[in-house]
This record gives structure tokens, C-alpha cells and sequence, in this order.
């Protein structure tokens, strides 16, 4: 169990105080002004008073602290039920009892004949007229104020062990986030590094000169993947110029580089992107794209805070690949990755029509 704040402690026992005040002082504010002024003027009077809220602070507290977060869990609500119940009779009695006796109640029923006696100076609730035992009568109301303080104490309790349920609820949740967002940049990184040695193994084995530059983009990646990918977001501009060198370094392996366009266009200062989510899209446009023709094509618009990224490639005969379903790990992960990163804030869709493989993807940017 996490301990509280101090801020949260201090809230906690002002709360309290207040509480009490106000359940202390809002029943004077309904009684007459003799009466208010008696409570300040006789001794018993004052001392009822006191005694009595005592011992309601007393039930409220050991309930709060003790019978419903102890009894209720761990006995059963039968256990709870008879504990409450017992202590809220025996506490009514006393509650009744501690009033009456104090005030002079008791033995209302077998005075003496005649006249009262006077007064004594100053007491003013001295025999004064007692009404007959009704349902709203003393010993109700005194039941019945003992059971308001007992529910209240016990909803409190049920409130917070609510709300730390659904803090932990919340906690859980996030750290299962957490960790599928781990996961899945996992996944991005091998996925990508197995596919970008495939291509400089290409160029090694066709003698072609790009093969030493692409090593070195391939060093500028995997440190932009080491040192960036760790936060949440990254720059929309270092993203792009890390996209930028993965298709350089992917046109490298084609007769004619020229059969793949890259346009981007908009205002991308200060925005910000979740880091590699753009990457497995163009990793899924190299890998079952048919560049000795032409129409393959990769936009990239930025209006406002709004992102729209498409790709168009023909599509290799023959291909066994070729459908969405079997796209592999590439757009599974950017769908689960908009799922959990922009929930509502993303649109994405992916379909082959006439020989060639569109992916659209528009994302509301933070």
C-alpha cells in the first residue's frame, strides 16, 4: 500500500475537521435561542453534548478504521453486518442514555403530584415537558443518528477502496501499454535491420560501389533507433530525415531509383510523432513492390496538425504476399501502435485494386 502525500494527508485531516463542525454546529442552527444559549450556560447540558458526539467520533472511526476495511473482507458480510449492527444498537442505548440522564429524563413517568419545583436559576431545560414516546421520539432519533454516522463512515471506505481500485485499474493498464509498446519496438527493429542487411548483401554480392555508403546510412539508423526510440515522441523533422535515408538506402538495390518518388510537403517545426511508425509502411512498400515499373510513390503532407502518409507500388506477379492479409509484421504493428498511441486520432487503410497496393494513413498530431 502506497503511503499518502503529505498534501493528500493534510486534505484528508481539514476534511475531517470541517466534517465534524459542521455535523456539531448545523443541529444548534435549528434550535431555539434559549436552548442554543443553554448548551453555553448549564454544565449537563454542555457535557451531554460532548459525551454524546464522543462517542458517535468514537463509532465513526473505529468502523472507518477497523469494521468495514478489516471485518468486511476478510469475515464476510454476515460478520460485518452482525458487528455494525450490535455496535449501532449499543451505541444508540448509550447515546440515549448519556441525553436523558445528563438533561433529567429519566423518571419523567413517576414524579411526584402537584406542582413542579422552580427552576434553579439558570437551568432551563429543568423538567421541562417531556413529549410521549412516538416514532420520532428520543430514542429514535437517537438510533437513527448513530446509524447515518455508521453508513457514512462505511461508504467512505467503500468510496476510497473504489477509487484506489480504479487507480490501480489505471496503473495496471498503463504498464500493460507499456510493456505491448516495448514489444512491439522490438519487433520494429529487427524487422528492419534483417530486411536492410538483405539489401547491402545485395550490393556487396553485385559489386556495386553504393555498398559503402549504405553501411553508413545504416550506422545513421540504427543511431537514430538507439538514441531516439526511446521516448515517446520524437521530432516530425528527424523522423522524416530518418525515412528519407532508409529509402535512399533501399533504392540503392533497384536498376533505376527513379521508379520510386518520395514527396513531402507542409510545415513540420515543432510537431511531434511517435518514433518508427512510419518506417514499416515503406519497409512493407520495398518488400513486395515491383519497381521495373513506374507508379510507385510515397506522400508525405503535414496541414495543420494533421498528417496524411500514402504509398502506391505495383504489385510483383505471381507473388505469394501480395494480399493485406498476409502483409506481415510490418502494418499489424503500425495498427497496433496507432491503437494504442492515437486511440480516435488516426485513420488507416490498406487494399489492392488493378495491380497495385495503396496504404493510406492520416494522423492527428500532439
Amino acid at each position: 500500500m502506497q503511503s499518502a502525500s503529505p498534501l493528500s494527508l493534510k486534505f484528508k485531516i481539514s476534511a475531517h475537521i470541517a466534517g465534524w463542525l459542521i455535523f456539531f454546529i448545523a443541529p444548534l442552527l435549528f434550535q431555539p435561542g434559549n436552548e442554543i444559549e443553554a448548551y453555553f450556560t448549564d454544565a449537563r447540558i454542555l457535557w451531554s453534548f460532548v459525551l454524546r458526539n464522543m462517542l458517535l467520533m468514537g463509532l465513526f472511526y473505529f468502523n472507518l478504521l477497523y469494521l468495514t476495511p478489516v471485518v468486511f473482507p476478510t469475515k464476510g458480510i454476515g460478520a460485518f453486518t452482525l458487528s455494525i449492527g450490535t455496535l449501532v444498537v449499543g451505541v444508540s442505548i448509550g447515546y440515549w442514555f448519556i441525553h436523558e440522564g445528563l438533561t433529567g429524563g429519566f423518571g419523567h413517568g413517576f414524579r411526584p403530584t402537584g406542582p413542579p419545583p422552580a427552576p434553579p436559576p439558570g437551568d432551563l431545560w429543568y423538567n421541562r415537558p417531556r413529549r410521549p414516546m412516538m416514532l420520532a421520539g428520543p430514542y429514535f432519533t437517537s438510533f437513527l443518528i448513530t446509524m447515518v454516522v455508521a453508513a457514512a463512515s462505511t461508504l467512505i471506505v467503500l468510496w476510497n477502496n473504489w477509487t484506489q481500485a480504479r487507480i490501480n485499474e489505471q496503473e495496471r493498464t498503463y504498464q500493460k501499454v507499456a510493456a505491448e509498446l516495448s514489444i512491439l519496438k522490438l519487433q520494429i527493429s529487427p524487422h528492419f535491420l534483417f530486411n536492410t542487411l538483405n539489401n547491402i548483401r545485395w550490393l556487396v554480392r553485385s559489386k556495386s560501389e553504393h555498398a559503402e555508403t549504405a553501411v553508413v546510412k545504416l550506422s545513421h539508423l540504427l543511431r537514430y533507433i538507439l538514441y531516439q526510440t526511446d521516448r515517446d515522441h520524437v521530432q516530425l523533422d528527424k523522423e522524416i530525415e530518418h525515412l528519407r535515408d532508409y529509402i535512399s538506402l533501399q533504392q540503392m538495390r533497384l536498376t533505376d531509383s527513379n521508379m520510386v518518388e518520395f514527396f513531402s510537403q507542409g510545415d513540420t517545426t515543432a510537431k511531434k510523432i511517435v518514433p518508427l511508425l512510419l518506417i514499416p509502411i515503406v519497409e512493407n512498400f520495398f518488400k513486395h513492390g515491383d519497381f521495373e515499373k513506374a507508379g510507385n510513390r510515397i506522400d508525405l503532407i503535414v496541414t495543420d496538425n494533421r498528417l496524411v502518409f500514402k504509398t502506391v507500388n505495383t504489385i510483383v506477379k505471381n507473388s505469394v504476399e501480395t494480399e493485406p492479409s498476409e502483409s506481415g509484421i510490418g502494418l499489424e504493428n503500425v495498427k497496433k501502435r496507432l491503437a494504442l498511441h492515437y486511440p480516435d486520432h488516426h485513420y488507416l487503410s490498406y487494399f489492392e485494386n488493378g495491380g497495385l497496393f495503396f496504404v493510406n494513413l492520416e494522423v492527428i498530431l500532439f
